[in-house]
């Protein structure tokens, strides 16, 4: 009886593990497709990665296009991104996935950015984004 219930708790941490790696690698796609649009100041584009109900909707996306914009003209574009982070959440239903990365700019500079995604449909979306030239100041952030 004990070996059926150890099997059962270790085929459900499986499943808990297959679907968060699932959660990071999507995010991961809509973070690569995020760099892209703002490498090329693709406000379109950029619109498509942005969460429609917490940014758009909420009348906040200006204020995305703002800091972007900043970031764009202090850095440059960037030039390479790693990601040294990663955490997933659900709660009542809705998954979050926040990706650290460490990225190179065009300008020289090491910037440390934290992207957050909500999960919509099939899809990540972005709706925080966060950057600065301390992984410290980052890293404290949830």
């Amino acid at each position: 009886m004990k070996r059926i219930k150890l099997l059962g708790l270790f085929f459900i941490l499986g499943l808990i593990s297959f679907t968060s790696c699932k959660s990071v690698d999507d995010a991961q796609k809509a973070a690569d497709s995020f760099f892209e649009a703002f490498n090329n100041q693709d406000e379109k584009a950029m619109e498509t990665i942005l969460d429609k109900e917490s940014v758009i909707d909420a009348g906040i996306k200006d204020d995305f296009y703002d800091v972007f914009n900043k970031h764009a003209s202090a850095f440059g574009t960037v030039t390479n991104h790693k990601r040294y982070a990663f955490s997933t959440n659900t709660n009542n239903g809705l998954t979050t996935v926040t990706l650290k990365f460490k990225c190179d700019t065009e300008k020289g500079h090491t910037v440390f950015e934290k992207l957050k995604f909500v999960k919509r449909g099939d899809a990540y979306k972005l709706y925080e984004f966060v950057y600065n030239k301390n992984k410290a100041a980052i890293d404290k952030e949830d």
